[in-house]
Formats: structure tokens, sequence, C-alpha cells
């Protein structure tokens, strides 16, 4: 390869890692930043100026304004959403506040203690100090560190030391929420102050903090606490329903043989990888969209090529009267609340006499994972 080329190659990898690094920034220059304020537009005496409609007055800007992020500073990112991913959760988009508001759902016995928990772990995982407390009501954290991202830094040497300029933020954390009296709905509001922007740990001046940072603070934190009280609902949901379970042999309504549960299909669907493992199949792929799992017969879980040499190992060959490494598609079907469970074999279902053989090791397994 000759040296132009590597000059090309190298080149190339520099542009490529600076478009990276600029993925956030307006394209083009800041050259909008030189132009001079020339103040408000001035008439002669004798002459009548129309008046301005209101979308074309330019308005002044206060000093905090013109102390803020300018160019190369600013991110096009869109703000940070505050996600909705909680049960009865809500946002209002009128407001620019960091604001999430929850309503009871079935389920929550005690609504304002259940967020108040899920905010107790989110600030806990921050590695936040707590200077001020007041349970279901008000959190302060003293300053703490988060980090964000790194980036490489800038130069051809760069590309061999793999030298890295480290991001983070130091900011305050208030943590207000309002419980009506009832306690069938809180609002949880956040609000960072006190925020430094950190480049390798120490602070960068204050037209260089992301415009985006505060908004990013408190949508990422209260994010945490919607995601904990998802996954605690969903849990203890799933955890219910299950023990509820119980599976019977049937039909389904085109006279198919079937295994049946009086549940949701989110409660069968989740419960099938347990059963199947403990049946003695092992999951080769699955679809949730088309309720199916596809199977093959492994009791024991697949066998490498020197257990399969192991004759005198064979006599474990399972439970069902199946063939070691018989494809078995099992789907999983819900109607009008019950769930129905088909297997098929080579595209047909297995018969009602198969499934009769086999239900006694799927009723065990049922119950296993259910206890």
């Amino acid at each position: 390869m000759t040296l132009n080329k590597l000059g090309i190659i190298g080149l190339a990898v520099i542009l490529a890692s600076g478009c990276a690094a600029k993925r956030e920034l307006a394209e083009g220059g800041f050259d909008y930043l030189e132009v001079e304020d020339r103040g408000q537009l001035t008439f002669p005496s004798d002459l009548d100026a129309r008046a301005q409609r209101a979308q074309f007055q330019i308005p002044e800007l206060s000093d905090q304004q013109r102390e803020g992020s300018l160019g190369a500073a600013v991110s096009v990112r869109s703000p940070a959403q505050v996600l909705t991913l909680a049960p009865g959760s809500r946002v209002d988009e009128a407001t620019r506040d960091t604001r999430i508001s929850f309503d009871a759902v079935e389920g929550v016995e005690d609504l304002p203690s259940w967020i108040w928990n899920a905010v107790e772990e989110a600030v806990a995982e921050t590695g936040a100090r707590v200077v001020e407390r007041d349970a279901e009501r008000l959190i302060v954290t003293a300053p703490y560190r988060k980090e964000h991202y790194s980036q490489r830094q800038g130069g051809f040497l760069s590309l061999f030391t793999r030298s890295r300029i480290n991001f983070s933020s130091e900011q305050v954390l208030r943590i207000e929420m309002q419980s009506a009296g009832h306690r069938r709905s809180s609002t949880l509001d956040v609000t960072a102050t006190d925020i430094q922007w950190l480049r390798d740990g120490r602070a960068v001046s204050r037209q260089e903090i992301p415009v985006m940072l505060q908004r990013d603070l408190e949508a990422d934190f209260l994010n945490a606490v919607s995601r904990r009280l998802a996954v605690s609902y969903e849990g203890e949901r799933l955890q219910s329903a299950r023990a509820g379970v119980e599976i019977r042999r049937g039909e389904t309504a085109d006279a198919t043989a079937a295994m049946i549960l009086d549940s949701s299909f989110n409660v069968a669907w989740a419960l099938m990888p347990g059963v199947l493992e403990r049946a003695g199949f092992v999951i080769e792929d699955l679809n949730q969209s088309e309720g199916t799992y596809y199977t093959a017969y492994e009791p024991g879980g697949k066998r490498g090529f020197f257990r399969r040499l192991a004759f005198w190992s064979r006599s474990a060959d399972g439970d069902l009267d199946l063939s070691r490494g018989t494809d078995v598609v099992f789907t999983v079907d819900e109607r009008d609340g019950t769930t129905y469970i088909v297997a098929q074999i080579d595209d047909e279902p297995v018969s009602a006499a198969q499934l009769d053989a086999w239900f006694p090791v799927f009723a065990a397994a049922f119950q296993d994972n259910t206890d």
C-alpha cells in the first residue's frame, strides 16, 4: 500500500471521528455569534411607522439568557421526555416542569407509599447523600456526581494513545410529591439545581454547560422511578396470577386437542419457558407476537458430541414417549380470558391420545413452576 493511500485512510478516520464527536451540534459555522446587537429600529419623527405584529417582534434577552450556552455548546438534540411507563401514570404536556402524575390502579393498595418506595430506591441508586427528608413529601440530596459519557481526544496521536475525555455532572436533586387526601392520586416533581458540567473532573464555564442538561437530569430520574414502578407492578401481578393457575385438558373451538389455562396470554407466555424446560424441551426460537415457541425434545438439555457417544446414558430419555431431538412447536392463544396451548409436530397438532399421555408431565411442570 502506498504512502498516499495510507494518508487518505488516516484522513478519513480523522474526519469520521470528528463527525461522530459533533453529531449533536448544528451543521455549519457559528459566524452569527459575531453579529453586533444594533438595538431597536428607530424611525424619523416625520415618518409614520406601522405597528409591528407581535410574532415579528424580537424579544429582549435577559442577563441569564445572555450568559447561557451559545454556538458549539448548544446541542440540537430534543429535550429528554418523561415517559409514562408505570401503570396509571400521565404527563401534562402543557407545563414545562419536569413532572409526572399517577392515578390509583387495581392491585395497588396505597399509591403514595408505592411511589415513594420507588423514589427512595432511585435516590439510593444515585449514591447521593440525603440532606433533607420528609416521608412521602420531600427529598433533597447533597451535591453528587453522575457520569455521562466519554469521547476521544482530538488530534492524530489520540488514534494511537486512545486517550479519552470523560464528561460528568454535579448537581443537587429536589424531589417533591403531592398526594390527594384520598391517596388515590399523586404528583411527582423533580428539580435539578447547583448544576456543574465537569470535563475530566474539572468544572467548565457556564457557557459550556449543555443547554438541555437540567431537563435531562430531571427526566432521567423520573424515568428511573417510572421504570421501577412498572417492573414492580408487572412482577406482583404475575406472581399473583401464577399462584392461581391450574392446567387442564380440553379442546380449542375447532376441536384441536389442547392444554387449557384460565388465565391471560401474558401469564401463560411467561410461565411457558419454565414449564417447557421441566418437561424436557429446549427452546430454540420464539415469536411472542404469534404466541409461538419452537422447541426440541432434549430431556436434560442438549447433549454434546462426546455425550452422544455415551450409549450407556441413553436410558435418561425423558418422561415423554417422544424421540430425543423431535421438533415440537407450541402455540399459545388467548380467547375470552382462556388460554389454549397447542402442540404440533411436523405441522400437525398432536392427537388427543398423545396429549393425554403427555398431560401428567406438563401438569407437574406447571405445578412446580407456580409453587
